[in-house]
């Protein structure tokens, strides 16, 4: 076990640096559709800004510019679609790996509180939701890096892009 356990946390790992490289890109970009990747003034302004702060700027920014606008919803909404991981595994609290069903998995526990309403026939149920356990499988882990690596290799291509106008 303690060589499965090596290998899912490298997977762990893996995962968080992917996550980090693809917010760190998706900065770039909003940058170069500000002015050029290296414009301090548009970095300073951008540089706190949450995930979802930069999708939905680059969103208003490239309705704008105007730039390879179909590529561009593609590429932000496979970033959104990973979103809600990247925010669970950058602060969820992460237990130990185990074997079950011919398969390692591990559980993390997400301490967000949620407030929430439910419609019931009998009206409004109104509750806290907090302390959520999300059960992943060392598969669906290695699956998601793939994803994240796919996004990278998009975003490497709108840089690119983004470039190349930039000195045309």
């Amino acid at each position: 076990m303690d060589e499965l356990k090596k290998n899912f946390y490298a997977q762990l790992g893996k995962l968080s640096v992917n996550f980090s490289k693809m917010e760190f890109k998706l900065g770039q970009i909003l940058n170069y559709l500000i002015g050029t990747e290296e414009d301090l003034i548009s970095v300073t302004l951008t540089e706190n800004n949450s995930l979802h702060q930069t999708i939905e700027l680059i969103k208003k920014i490239n309705r704008i510019k105007d730039f390879q606008p179909k590529t561009m919803k593609e590429l932000l909404e496979r970033i959104a679609a990973v979103k809600s991981y990247r925010n669970l595994f950058i602060h969820g609290i992460w237990g130990e790996p185990y074997e079950s069903e011919n398969d390692i998995k591990i559980v993390c526990e997400e301490r967000k509180i949620r407030y929430q309403e439910e419609q019931t026939e009998y009206g409004t149920n109104k509750h806290w939701r907090y302390n959520n356990h999300q059960t992943f499988r060392l598969s669906f882990l290695r699956q998601l890096t793939i994803k994240i690596d796919d996004i990278i290799l998009a975003q490497d291509y709108m840089l690119k892009k983004l470039d190349e106008e930039k000195w045309n």
